[in-house]
């Protein structure tokens, strides 16, 4: 009879651990998930929507114990625009994913009226058949080359196959910076950052020699920069370019030309009113 007692608590026992086990697994299983984007243009908000369903299919019924980023990062890599800045758990059904939109700031021209658009890094955003910017409709910043930039590219993945653009990516986000920085352009309290004061960059190979590479900065008053041989102190050629371009008077950015140049003595800057390259 002792025995039988033994079994029959033990049954019992076992009866109310799968119970609770059965509970807790149903409950903590992922049934909402919530995406926080802060996005400004409507495509995004449309991209945002798509982001959260397909995140809500691949999570759904999930043990909100084991889920983890891995999948989330599989899914936004089918969304260019966007990155996770945060991945967390909301016990005991919800996922909340924070993303952030990559804002467009070049684009670079290929076949016949096509264009890539990109984020600061070079990462190919879109690709479209203009280059205004999907935020505010004012163009992006054109990257073109004489003779042509060997550009190849894939959604979600940086530009490639022109050696040159590793230079010109960091030449152009170092002026970025300083621009925001100094707040040099600056209209009202906004500093307006690199597309508020450059307008194309074009790279210029009258040679096959590096050293005689130039890049062509055409800025938004008329005047144009000429950095040569970007690929040698490029971030200190850049500094040196937006302090020559703020020191220019108004008169002067209206014109002209502004030559970055590799000195005898370092890195130097002049301006020429009547300049032919």
């Amino acid at each position: 009879m002792r025995g039988k007692n033994v079994l029959i608590i033990i049954l019992t026992v076992i009866v109310f651990l799968s119970a609770a086990v059965l509970g807790v697994s149903t409950v903590y299983r992922v049934s909402e998930v919530t995406v926080n984007a802060p996005v400004v243009s409507e495509e995004a908000k449309s991209e945002a929507e798509s982001l959260q369903k397909r995140l809500e299919e691949a999570y759904a019924r999930s043990s909100t114990f084991f889920v983890d980023q891995t999948l989330a990062d599989e899914i936004v890599a089918d969304f260019p625009y966007f990155r996770i800045t945060s991945f967390t758990r909301a016990y005991p059904n919800r996922i909340v994913v924070e993303v952030t939109e990559d804002a467009e700031v070049y684009a670079a021209s290929f076949g016949e009226g096509g264009y890539y658009i990109l984020g600061a890094d070079g990462t190919v955003l879109g690709i479209r058949d203009d280059y205004a910017n999907r935020t505010d409709g004012e163009p992006n910043i054109l990257l073109f080359g004489t003779p042509s930039l060997n550009v190849v590219g894939d959604k979600g993945k940086p530009l490639s196959s022109d050696a040159v653009l590793t230079h010109l990516f960091a030449f152009c986000n170092k002026a970025n910076e300083i621009f925001l920085a100094g707040k040099i352009g600056q209209t009202g309290e906004a500093p307006r950052g690199i597309r508020g004061n450059v307008v194309s960059v074009e790279v210029l190979r009258p040679v096959e020699a590096e050293s005689e590479t130039m890049f062509r900065l055409s800025m938004a008053e008329g005047v144009s920069i000429y950095v040569r041989n970007p690929s040698l102190h490029t971030l200190e050629k850049a500094e040196k370019a937006v302090d020559a371009y703020s020191s220019l008077s108004d008169r002067q950015k209206l014109t002209g030309a502004l030559l970055v140049l590799d000195g005898e003595t370092g890195i130097t800057t002049a301006y020429y009113e009547n300049f032919q390259f």
